[in-house]
């Protein structure tokens, strides 16, 4: 099972626990859950920290897919704005290969146990780009893969597109795209998943806590809803410490439901708008804090811990 002692998440100071308290005891406006263009947000990081801002946000947490790439922007612009930032990811799981998103939080960007994450997480998508090729190779379009890596030989981004126009097939990319968006390609998402367990095995103890993402979400490919079995299986191989209760697939039923399970297993709640940007009608939204109080008590203790262990040592 995974530890949810000690904490190592990334540097905090006493300031940064006053400001946390401050917040949950004022019942201030707070969103965990977050994307940016590090996956597939509109927003830049600072971009997002200035919209949260704007809707009077005082606590936000970026949690892009399955990558840290915006957290070190993001935690510096929010620094900037006076606004409180809690590190996070949305990270994409099987279990027994169903899969779900568990939102990942309060872990420290630069551990080298995200470097390993990122490498893991490239060999996965070389097997689903892998396999998009061999989908366009089947409708015509022989392509060689290679032509769209980079100097690391990692995969560019939109690789098909780049392949496609550095073969000459297409005059140009934008035409790429649209060639490539009428071959009907079947994106097998779940090849980039990673089981929970495996996944479990590479985390350090206090490491980050976790909370599963909209539970009640059920999209073939994508996330199945969350059955006590499989929380069960979670909790084994993760510090699963809550479920996202309040996320804008649920309704009030779902809501209900989620917050009695999580209380029969002993959790606490999270709460998070999912934003992704205006453009596809997916704001940031203000949730009181008093709704996540427990899960924002549970970061202000791991915060308060690492403050004692630096003022103990120094």
């Amino acid at each position: 099972m995974g530890d949810i002692s000690g904490s190592r998440g990334r540097p905090v100071d006493e300031a940064d626990v006053v400001a946390l308290s401050t917040l949950i005891d004022a019942d201030e406006a707070v969103d965990l859950h977050s994307h940016s263009r590090h996956s597939d947000g509109h927003w830049t990081p600072s971009e997002l920290i200035d919209e949260a801002g704007t809707v009077g946000l005082k606590l936000i947490s970026l949690t892009d897919h399955d990558t840290v790439g915006g957290q070190e922007a993001a935690a510096a612009a929010a620094r900037r704005a006076g606004l409180a930032f809690l590190t996070g990811m949305e990270v994409s799981l099987t279990v027994e290969g169903r899969p779900y998103h568990v939102l990942a939080y309060d872990f420290d960007w630069a551990s080298p146990t995200w470097r390993r994450f990122v490498e893991r997480r490239r060999q996965r998508f070389e097997v689903f780009y892998l396999d998009l090729f061999e989908q366009m190779r089947s409708r015509g379009y022989e392509v060689n893969p290679d032509v769209a890596r980079g100097e690391d030989g990692s995969f560019l981004d939109n690789p098909l597109a780049v392949a496609l126009y550095r073969s000459g097939q297409a005059p140009s990319l934008e035409d790429a795209d649209q060639r490539i968006r009428g071959l009907g390609l079947r994106r097998t998402i779940e090849l980039t998943y990673q089981d929970a367990a495996t996944f479990g095995e590479i985390l350090q103890p206090g490491e980050a806590v976790f909370s599963v993402a909209h539970p009640g979400r059920q999209e073939r490919g994508v996330s199945v809803r969350l059955s006590e079995e499989d929380l069960r299986l979670l909790r084994e191989a993760l510090p699963v410490v809550a479920l996202e209760v309040q996320h804008p697939y649920h309704g009030a039923s779902d809501v209900e439901h989620f917050r009695r399970l999580a209380e029969r297993y002993g959790l606490v709640a999270t709460c998070g708008s999912d934003a992704h940007g205006h453009q596809v009608r997916r704001p940031l939204r203000k949730h009181p804090s008093s709704s996540c109080r427990e899960f924002l008590q549970i970061i202000r203790e791991r915060w308060a811990a690492r403050v004692q262990v630096l003022t103990a040592g120094g």
